[in-house]
Protein backbone atom coordinates (compact mmCIF):
# COMPACT_ATOMS: atom_id res chain seq x y z
CA UNK A 1 0.00 0.00 0.00
CA UNK A 2 1.19 3.16 -0.73
CA UNK A 3 0.34 6.34 1.22
CA UNK A 4 1.21 10.06 1.00
CA UNK A 5 0.66 12.31 4.29
CA UNK A 6 0.61 15.68 4.78
CA UNK A 7 0.22 18.28 7.76
CA UNK A 8 -2.49 19.81 5.16
CA UNK A 9 -6.51 19.64 6.02
CA UNK A 10 -8.41 16.41 4.61
CA UNK A 11 -10.02 18.11 1.60
CA UNK A 12 -6.77 19.71 0.23
CA UNK A 13 -5.53 15.92 0.63
CA UNK A 14 -8.66 14.35 -1.06
CA UNK A 15 -8.37 17.22 -3.73
CA UNK A 16 -4.65 16.40 -4.13
CA UNK A 17 -4.95 12.60 -5.02
CA UNK A 18 -7.89 13.35 -7.12
CA UNK A 19 -6.08 16.05 -9.40
CA UNK A 20 -2.48 14.55 -9.47
CA UNK A 21 -3.93 11.06 -10.18
CA UNK A 22 -2.26 9.26 -7.87
CA UNK A 23 -5.75 8.17 -5.86
CA UNK A 24 -6.55 6.72 -9.30
CA UNK A 25 -3.84 5.34 -9.36
CA UNK A 26 -4.26 3.87 -5.66
CA UNK A 27 -2.09 5.81 -3.67
CA UNK A 28 -4.15 6.87 -0.57
CA UNK A 29 -3.32 10.71 0.54
CA UNK A 30 -4.44 10.97 4.04
CA UNK A 31 -4.41 14.23 6.77
CA UNK A 32 -2.60 14.67 9.30
CA UNK A 33 -3.64 17.93 10.02
CA UNK A 34 -2.50 18.24 13.73
CA UNK A 35 0.69 17.05 12.82
CA UNK A 36 0.59 14.11 15.59
CA UNK A 37 2.26 11.89 12.88
CA UNK A 38 5.04 14.16 11.86
CA UNK A 39 5.77 14.83 15.35
CA UNK A 40 6.27 11.39 16.54
CA UNK A 41 7.99 11.00 13.68
CA UNK A 42 10.69 14.07 14.27
CA UNK A 43 9.57 15.67 11.24
CA UNK A 44 8.31 18.66 11.65
CA UNK A 45 9.74 21.99 9.76
CA UNK A 46 8.27 25.67 11.05
CA UNK A 47 7.26 27.82 8.45
CA UNK A 48 5.87 31.10 8.27
CA UNK A 49 2.28 28.75 7.73
CA UNK A 50 2.71 26.73 11.05
CA UNK A 51 3.66 23.26 11.36
CA UNK A 52 4.34 21.29 7.98
CA UNK A 53 5.98 17.68 7.15
CA UNK A 54 9.33 17.50 6.43
CA UNK A 55 9.68 15.96 2.91
CA UNK A 56 10.63 11.43 3.43
CA UNK A 57 9.78 8.12 2.25
CA UNK A 58 9.96 4.97 4.00
CA UNK A 59 9.28 1.79 3.46
CA UNK A 60 7.13 0.16 6.72
CA UNK A 61 6.73 -3.89 6.72
CA UNK A 62 4.55 -5.40 9.40
CA UNK A 63 4.58 -1.51 11.02
CA UNK A 64 8.05 -1.91 11.52
CA UNK A 65 10.22 0.75 9.47
CA UNK A 66 12.41 -0.99 7.56
CA UNK A 67 13.97 1.96 5.18
CA UNK A 68 13.74 5.71 5.26
CA UNK A 69 14.49 8.12 3.03
CA UNK A 70 15.32 11.74 3.77
CA UNK A 71 15.38 14.78 1.71
CA UNK A 72 17.48 16.77 3.91
CA UNK A 73 20.54 16.31 1.30
CA UNK A 74 18.75 15.76 -2.00
CA UNK A 75 14.89 15.55 -2.55
CA UNK A 76 15.46 12.96 -5.24
CA UNK A 77 16.48 11.05 -2.37
CA UNK A 78 12.77 10.29 -1.47
CA UNK A 79 11.27 9.78 -5.47
CA UNK A 80 9.96 6.61 -6.28
CA UNK A 81 13.44 5.08 -8.13
CA UNK A 82 15.17 5.13 -4.49
CA UNK A 83 12.48 3.50 -2.87
CA UNK A 84 11.34 1.20 -5.67
CA UNK A 85 14.86 -0.17 -5.45
CA UNK A 86 14.92 -0.97 -1.86
CA UNK A 87 11.56 -3.05 -2.37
Amino acid sequence: MTICIASNDAYVMEAWGRTSGGADAGIRFLSDSDAALTKALGLTMETPNGIRTKRFSLIADDGKVTHYFSSAEESSNTWAPSVLSSL
